[in-house]
């Protein structure tokens, strides 16, 4: 502890001198009032005196004269070191209420985490309440250092990677820090920026030319192509630092409403301005170096992701529009004519009645109990939506009613702020319009007793309409909710709304999966959620929101998995052929291939639109058959990668700029993803087209169906895709296991296990299977199967960790073997030679197939004899 301490207190002082040269004016960090740089004149600068104009900008004053100034000598807190802060000039402020005296403290936690916080000295102030994973002592070989200014000089910090001295955090120009107004600028290594949300932006890369500022509040918003805010608020970004692939990324811990603008200044220098109306600054540092790693090491802090179940990696079907039960049998019907896989339904808020929570509508819904007992028959498993409103009528309305008589919903902060045409019977209850045709009410999913009433309300509802398996939780805030005035407590601490609005997801999504476990017991929820926020992961799908049927918006969808397997929510999906408007038969059948390999799949659309599900088009549907088909054979690929997210916090789906090392042309390439390392997919999202570009990383690449070696990367090449074709591609060096598909995912579970053994150009393949019953609450290592599968020299090894009961009665017959150069001579599977009709070689493809009946128990052994010319 004290070599870390000390270290820590060296940087101080060193960087105390190099922080001098920062305190030029940069007239490039503009002064943020709030109609914006567009009606900026020298007058309206004025207004503001942190603000100067000089050649035709109204910028923020220098360091020295609008921000702070270190207030005494660094102190040891035997886990880091602080300072204190204080005001330069008084006089000199944005909005007012400047915090006169603040304290900059550095907190060493893992080598590669590093935190800092500013907050006031004197007074508490608002801090995120929710629990982080962090680790009780420091670790003592951290690779970061970090720099402060020294006594009496202009406050300014520095976070450096001792590898290679990379200046990952440098802060520039002042530092504000008001009561409803904090704002933070630094210095990048590059513009190689990813990340924040949940926001809509049309590339993965963020934009520095031209300035571009994005707002972070949950909000109910469907998506658009301009900058704005939309459901989840996740103020984490990465940095690719250099030519190397070094990387950093960074949390700003906050719920408060917040924006971020990234743009260049005078010299060029990628620079980020963060800025939020509430809280502290806290930011969380990760070191990496790789991209991967930084998943990993976030993950560890705010959660891993939960395990998903089986069943929930198929393809769900939904609509807001069914209208009623025979609207849903209909679809039904549809995709059963098909042949089209399917292992879910979903039903929108139109099943409820009136829109009511816990309700469903009598007359056109009142035989859903009879149909949820259909669904249940074809093995198909139901999800409903919620919504987090309530109707006033507590007469009439007995989950209101009883949520009244449990105090649980959410309250204005003071007894004068109770509007005078309050409506008879809501007391001090905040209240506001959403979905339904009367007047709501919002639970208040911190407090203890809300969560006790919903899942009595899940309980009750569950034995009324039968039985459903997951719930949508639908929220509908910032357009649809209550003033920031409002009160939320956790039985200890009273909190404004104002400060975890963007909580709010989270809280209903925790409330929803506790509720849940209880009303199904043993079995892993299934909550699917719009509003997340750091560490929702643990218990939510997320799909990305009400987007539209457009091209573009295919694209961002690719760019919404990215960013959300960065945020730690690895069960992502869009709305696939768009929630509003209407696909032709051509954007359907793409965005059905694409929407295959998302992680979480499903077809949703919105009300008086026509139905879009893929069997409304004979061509859809058996393109569509096809692509589910594939997506059901490698589930148990998709479920292994899964396995990994929720052990360890890797990724499930990646960009290209995952490789290692760093691929530069890599690093703009967003219209493909990899699952995990191994399985390449590059969507046709452009209308009209039938063939184009594929960028392949460094190694061999195989068609996945055809298995045919078609790249040595790196390279790009244009390859052919007419509609029923979608290019997917398994890297060489990787073992994909693979089940023969079926209609469901209870069928599928039943069949023959097979391997894809895609050899790299050493003949060399490595890969793993996890296995277990699918949806049990307790993820046990002990209890689950897993086998670890290799190929060296002629030689596939399958070996059992442990596990064997789980996959009793399972069988692996088919080992393809792509990339093999010619055809064997002899074959033997555990030390017994099989016959000649027991595989084929395919000279054309250099794939070999082997077929053999063995227990997945069992250890393995093939060895293949073949004349190699040596």
């Amino acid at each position: 502890m004290a070599r870390v301490v000390a270290q820590a207190i060296l940087a101080v002082a060193l960087v105390g001198t190099l922080s001098l040269g920062q305190q030029t004016k940069l007239q490039a960090i503009e002064c943020p009032f709030p109609e914006g740089q567009d009606v900026a004149s020298e007058a309206k600068c004025a207004e503001y005196t942190a603000c100067e104009w000089t050649d035709g900008r109204c910028h923020m004053v220098s360091n020295d004269v609008g921000g702070y100034v270190v207030d005494g000598e660094a102190q040891d807190t035997g886990r880091g070191f602080k300072v204190n802060l204080k005001k330069a000039d008084a006089s000199v402020t944005m909005f007012g209420g400047d915090v006169t005296d603040l304290v900059f403290e550095v907190i060493y936690h893992e080598n590669y985490h590093l935190q800092v916080k500013i907050y006031d000295q004197a007074n508490a102030r608002y801090e995120v309440p929710l629990p982080l994973n962090l680790p009780a002592e420091a670790e003592t070989e951290p690779l970061y250092s970090v720099g402060v200014s020294g006594n009496g000089e202009p406050f300014h910090f520095n976070v450096n990677r001792n590898s290679n001295g990379n200046t990952i955090f440098r802060s520039e120009g002042p530092l504000t820090f008001e009561d409803q107004f904090i704002q933070l600028n630094t210095e990048l290594m590059s513009t190689y920026l990813y990340g924040f949300g949940e926001n809509t932006h049309t590339s993965f890369r963020q934009v520095f030319e031209p300035r571009t500022t994005f707002p972070i509040f949950a909000r109910d918003q469907p998506v658009g192509t301009d900058p704005m805010n939309e459901y989840g608020h996740h103020p984490y970004y990465m940095v690719m630092e250099d030519d190397l692939g070094n990387s950093h990324s960074v949390l700003l811990h906050n719920s408060n409403a917040m924006e971020y603008s990234t743009f260049l200044l005078d010299d060029g220098t990628p620079t980020l301005t963060l800025r939020t109306i509430g809280g502290i600054i806290d930011l969380h540092f990760f070191l990496g170096p790789d991209p991967e790693d930084l998943n990993l090491q976030y993950a560890n802090m705010v959660g891993t992701p939960a395990m998903p179940t089986y069943w929930s990696l198929g393809f769900h079907l939904s609509r807001w529009g069914y209208n009623s039960t025979d609207g849903v049998r209909a679809a039904r019907e549809r995709m059963k004519a098909m042949g089209i896989p399917q292992d879910v339904q979903t039903c929108d808020i139109d099943y409820m009645d009136r829109q009511r929570d816990f309700t469903y509508d009598p007359v056109n819904w009142g035989d859903m109990p009879d149909l949820i007992d259909e669904l249940h028959n074809d093995n198909i498993k139901v999800t409903l939506i919620l919504d987090p409103a309530l109707v006033i009528d507590f007469d009439n309305y007995a989950p209101a009613a009883r949520g009244k008589e449990s105090d649980v919903f959410i309250k204005w902060s003071e007894p004068g702020l109770v509007p005078s045409d309050q409506e008879p019977g809501t007391d001090d209850y905040m209240v506001g319009y959403v979905w339904p045709d009367t007047k709501t009410i919002f639970p208040d999913f911190l407090k203890p007793e809300t969560k006790t009433w919903w899942t009595n309300e899940l309980k009750l509802f569950h034995d009324v309409s039968g039985t459903f398996e997951s719930v949508s939780v639908c929220l509908s805030f910032s357009d649809h909710t209550i003033c920031m005035s409002g009160n939320q407590t956790d039985g200890t601490k009273t909190y404004l709304h104002y400060d975890v609005h963007s909580l709010y997801g989270l809280t209903e999504t925790i409330a929803t999966f506790d509720g849940l476990t209880e009303v199904i017991p043993n079995k892993r929820p299934v909550v699917l959620s719009r509003s997340t926020f750091p560490g929702s992961g643990k218990y939510a799908v997320h799909w990305l929101g009400d987007n539209a049927a457009d091209w573009k918006q295919m694209h961002m969808s690719i760019i919404g998995m990215f960013d959300f397997n960065m945020f730690g929510l690895p069960m992502v999906g869009a709305d696939v052929c768009g929630f509003f408007n209407e696909p032709d038969l051509e954007m359907c059948a793409r965005w059905m291939q694409v929407g295959a390999f998302y992680p979480f799949s499903r077809n949703h659309n919105t009300m008086g639109t026509a139905d879009q599900d893929p069997g409304v088009w004979p061509e859809v549907g058996e393109i569509s058959r096809e692509v589910l088909s594939l997506r059901y054979k490698y589930l148990p690929f998709l479920y292994s990668l899964f396995h990994k997210a929720h052990m360890h916090g890797n990724s499930v789906i990646r960009p290209l700029l995952n490789e290692f090392p760093a691929d530069i042309p890599a690093r703009d390439v967003d219209d493909q993803f990899l699952w995990g390392s191994g399985l390449m997919v590059a969507p046709v999202i452009t209308q009209g087209a039938t063939s184009r570009d594929v960028y392949f990383p460094q190694g061999l690449w195989y068609d996945l169906v055809y298995a045919k070696l078609v790249a040595t990367g790196p390279t790009t090449q244009t390859v052919s895709a007419p509609l029923e074709i979608i290019p997917v591609y398994v890297r060489g060096g990787y073992i994909l296991p693979y089940q023969v598909p079926a209609l469901n995912t209870v069928e599928s579970r039943k069949n023959p296990f097979g391997l894809t053994v895609a050899l790299d150009e050493l003949m060399i393949a490595l890969g793993e299977i996890f296995w277990d019953d699918g949806e049990v609450l307790e993820h046990v290592m002990s209890e689950s199967y897993m086998s670890k599968v290799a190929y060296y020299q002629e030689e596939l090894t399958m070996t059992v960790m442990h596990g064997q009961d789980a996959v009793a009665g399972i069988n692996l017959e088919t080992i393809d073997i792509l990339g093999f150069p010619k055809e064997a001579q002899r074959i033997s599977v555990n030390g017994a030679d099989i016959p000649s009709s027991g595989w084929r070689y395919d000279a054309d493809a250099s794939l070999l197939s082997i077929y053999i009946s063995v227990p997945l128990a069992d250890d393995l052994n093939v060895k293949i004899y073949y004349d190699n010319g040596l």
